[in-house]
């Protein structure tokens, strides 16, 4: 073929349809020349836009496909599985950016594999949900198979796992309502799953997570499930329950499994490739209660990733409304102070943070240093309080004069804040609207000589800095419990 030069490069690129000639103008134009080195002539390629190094590797290559699938011209490849590619492509007509996904050459010859990759594609298109990737086309033609699907700017959640480990509580419940949710809307159409794992999930650059490849429903028997390796979990499990294929229970279980690594940032089920261990009764049935595992979970979240592993199918949530009704519930909860305590806490024990009809204490903090304001949210909500946190004392009068019963005990603390925390502190004393409120102290260490200044009472305490936290705990529940709840 002889040596590569810019000029040939060029037309190979032409001959593909990637540029015109009219593109190739103003990098011509640059060099005043076409007797361009290949090198520099790549590289101006490249920082114009004209070509992406996907592009380019393959005309140096000499390749003249995979540059189009219909109307979407290829950009790069986003990611790679065992039975397809994902590419970002264009629409050569709109600009509009989609992912197209390829069935890998060594399975589209193979007539079932093509066929379930059209059902799959096909299925999916059924699906329009904003948490479910849609699919607008379906191609499967000859040797060539292709869906074309919308591109979501983010990385699937196995890879955010790789990096960041076990999720905060909150964050990874958002991530399964988002996931739940789309699972709902499926199930209300008729659709399971049948392949959830951390990689068929995108967590989109705003955070929201959509669901992947949907379709493995209805398709083939139990032996044709034992023997593809994207169901064969599922097929352990059905059998090991004895339970139907399509079971909307089973997906249950596996998104329960998520949840539980995101929480604990430890796989539910054993990892193995072992066919037999995989189809093993005993991977589903002995998981470790997540208590065990992580004790520091909430309970709240618990109690809802118990109920999804559940290893008889009765005692599993039976629809995925179920679950999402209780993963709603559980965050809100959590998020309000309650059923925030550790998930292997005594669940009869009264929190400290609760007042006699069980309802959290809304505990208003004033600091302003953001270390101090995590460590006091973290250890007072664990006591089942729901902590509201303020840099400003004069936020304390706002949220009162606009509703009395906003604050139920107050924390304020000079530390960075200074003399400004005392004066509010005083006058909170004084006024009508708020001169019975639980009320603590915490002077900072540099103020001790203000000590002579505090206006103090049975429910109005003092407290020097250092303190321990059990003891800044018992002065909030002696203030708390120093003045009687109006009715």
């Amino acid at each position: 073929m002889g040596t590569l030069t810019a000029e040939k490069l060029a037309q190979r690129a032409i001959d593909v349809d990637v540029v015109t000639e009219s593109d190739l103008r103003n990098v011509w134009s640059e060099f005043g020349t076409r007797n361009v080195e290949l090198e520099p002539f790549k590289q101006s390629l490249l920082r114009s836009g004209l070509l992406t190094n996907y592009q380019l590797d393959r005309l140096c290559e000499g390749l003249r496909t995979g540059f189009y699938y219909g109307d979407y011209k290829v950009l790069y490849g986003v990611g790679a599985g065992t039975f397809a590619r994902v590419f970002r492509a264009t629409h050569k007509v709109t600009g509009e950016q989609f992912a197209i996904k390829v069935l890998r050459k060594r399975y589209s010859s193979i007539p079932d594999e093509a066929e379930q990759f059209r059902r799959e594609g096909e299925l999916g298109m059924q699906l329009k949900h904003p948490n479910i990737v849609a699919i607008h086309e379906v191609f499967s033609k000859g040797s060539v198979h292709y869906l074309v699907m919308d591109f979501v700017e983010g990385r699937n959640l196995r890879d955010f796992y790789k990096v960041r480990g076990k999720f905060e509580p909150l964050e990874a419940t958002r991530i399964l309502i988002d996931m739940v949710t789309g699972l709902h809307y499926s199930f209300q159409q008729g659709v399971s799953h049948r392949d959830l794992k951390m990689s068929n999930v995108i967590l989109s650059s705003d955070g929201q997570a959509k669901l992947l490849d949907f379709g493995l429903a209805g398709q083939g028997g139990m032996d044709a499930e034992d023997s593809n390796p994207r169901t064969i979990d599922y097929a352990g499990l059905e059998r090991s329950t004895n339970v139907r294929k399509d079971d909307a229970r089973s997906d249950i279980f596996f998104v329960g499994s998520i949840y539980y690594q995101l929480l604990s940032g430890v796989a539910a089920l054993s990892e193995t490739r072992e066919r037999a261990q995989r189809l093993s009764k005993s991977r589903f049935k002995d998981i470790k209660a997540i208590g065990i595992v992580a004790p520091d979970v909430p309970i709240a979240l618990a109690r809802v990733v118990s109920k999804a592993l559940e290893f008889e199918p009765s005692r599993r949530y039976q629809t995925p409304g179920e679950m999402l009704a209780d993963l709603k519930l559980a965050h809100k909860r959590v998020e309000d102070g309650v059923g925030s305590s550790p998930a292997n806490q005594q669940e009869g024990k009264k929190l400290e943070g609760h007042d006699d009809q069980g309802e959290c204490r809304k505990l208003m903090i004033v600091e302003s240093d953001v270390k101090m304001q995590n460590l006091f949210r973290k250890l007072f909500k664990t006591c089942g309080y729901r902590v509201l946190v303020t840099s400003s004392p004069d936020r304390v009068f706002e949220s009162l004069y606009n509703d009395a019963s906003s604050i139920d005990l107050l924390l304020i603390c000079t530390g960075e804040i200074g003399r400004e925390s005392l004066d509010a502190f005083n006058r909170i004393g004084h006024e009508t609207a708020t001169k019975s409120l639980p009320a603590v102290l915490l002077l900072g260490d540099q103020h001790a000589d203000w000590a002579g200044e505090v206006e103090i009472a049975p429910h109005r305490i003092l407290l020097q800095m250092p303190v321990k936290s059990k003891e800044l705990r018992v002065a909030l529940l002696k203030a708390a419990r120093a003045v009687a709840p109006a009715k």
